[in-house]
């Protein structure tokens, strides 16, 4: 794929499922889920260009970009359609290629994501920024935990949380991060979703501080037959806080279509 090496994992057999992570992320959030996928289809784990063993190439970035990085990665593995699951703003990305490619995808599952920035988010991806550059990748990592997970949760997983910490700031570049967070700043898709035709399911945890699950109402309202599951007392990384029951979630879905 030109200058961009995208890095994925594959397991099971079956219609392909393509898992995307969101913001600062990669391929590993999905370890709770896909063992409740993997025996009904062929699951795919990627990282985003900029993030996880994928090309660190030069900025600026876009949910238009990484889209077209997504349906070419398909084109490269001969797919001609899946159904996907997008993560925050893997979400955000996965909207953007539905209004692009919606012959590409079968259905889409939507976790934690947003379809606008309103003021609230807005702060938060620039005190991200800020903390970025001015502290270091250590203390955005903490403070994305904060944002990511509840306190009860954390508190259970911090030597766990100290190993990931350790491990991504080694792959990490700031500046990729950098360059996703001006990316996320710029989504604004809401407005051009009413035409969008294809299955869609929406989860949202009901103790989201990154991004509230009123985002989640709102794309549910925008987009024609669309679902929503509200998850009670989880955070915003529900494959990660509650692999297992959102696994079955997204199951039930596409078992159902």
């Amino acid at each position: 794929m030109g200058d961009l090496t995208i890095y994925y994992q594959e397991w099971g057999a079956g219609s392909p499922l393509m898992l995307i992570h969101g913001f600062g992320s990669d391929h590993t959030v999905w370890q709770g889920i896909i063992p409740l996928l993997k025996d009904n289809y062929r699951v795919l784990a990627l990282d985003l260009r900029g993030h996880g063993l994928s090309t660190k190439t030069p900025g600026p970035y876009s949910m238009e970009l990484f889209s077209k990085d997504l349906n070419q990665f398909l084109e490269s593995l001969d797919i001609d359609q899946a159904h996907f699951v997008g993560h925050s703003m893997g979400g955000s990305v996965l909207m953007e290629m539905a209004l692009r490619y919606p012959d590409k995808i079968g259905s889409l599952t939507l976790i934690s994501s947003f379809a606008s920035v309103d003021s609230y988010l807005e702060k938060t991806f620039k005190d991200l920024k800020e903390i970025l550059s001015q502290e270091g990748y250590g203390s955005f990592f903490n403070t994305c935990l904060q944002l990511t997970y509840t306190p009860e949760f954390i508190e259970e997983n911090r030597e766990l949380f100290r190993k990931i910490g350790e491990d991504m700031a080694q792959y990490s570049s700031i500046s990729a991060l950098q360059d996703t967070l001006d990316a996320c700043l710029k989504v604004d898709l809401i407005d051009h979703l009413e035409g969008v035709e294809i299955p869609v399911l929406v989860i949202a945890g009901s103790d989201d501080y990154f991004t509230p699950p009123y985002h989640g109402q709102n794309i549910k309202n925008t987009i024609p037959g669309a679902k929503i599951e509200i998850m009670d007392g989880v955070g915003h990384n529900l494959p990660v806080e509650k692999g297992i029951g959102t696994g079955h979630i997204i199951r039930k879905f596409l078992d159902g279509l």
